[in-house]
């Protein structure tokens, strides 16, 4: 049985990939239109369409890995999940497919995946 700090760890991601969820299946794609989204933040993603795939992603991912795991299974399923919520943009209006969408959100699950690596290894070395 899964102890209550593993819950609320699976019910932290699952509330991040509920945000980008929303904010990539809504009809418009401006962030800075949003009332609690903070307009820095939205003027920001608005001028970096790509760049914001990556950084949502690598933010979605990390607490995934430092959080929940860093195996490939999780890896994957956040590729897939990035993936598929790229290929139904194709069936809202306002809203356009685009590829390199996908490969800025594999990046960003990439680096995040690094980034993990990293911190879990420097955490091990101050433990001795």
């Amino acid at each position: 049985m899964a102890s209550r700090s593993h819950w609320l760890k699976v019910v932290a991601v699952l509330g991040l990939a509920a945000v980008i969820t929303f904010l990539a299946l809504r009809s418009s794609p401006y962030l800075q239109y949003i009332p609690w989204m903070p307009r820095r933040i939205g003027v920001w993603a608005d001028s970096n369409g790509i760049g914001r795939n990556a950084v949502a992603f690598f933010a979605l991912a990390l607490p995934v890995f430092l959080l929940v795991g860093r195996r490939l299974v999780h890896g994957v399923a956040l590729a897939a999940f990035a993936t598929v919520i790229e290929v139904a943009q194709l069936w809202i209006p306002g809203r356009v497919f685009d590829w390199r969408d996908i490969v800025a959100s594999v990046a960003g699950i990439v680096v995040a995946w690094a980034v993990s690596w990293a911190v879990r290894r420097a955490a091990g070395s101050k433990r001795c």
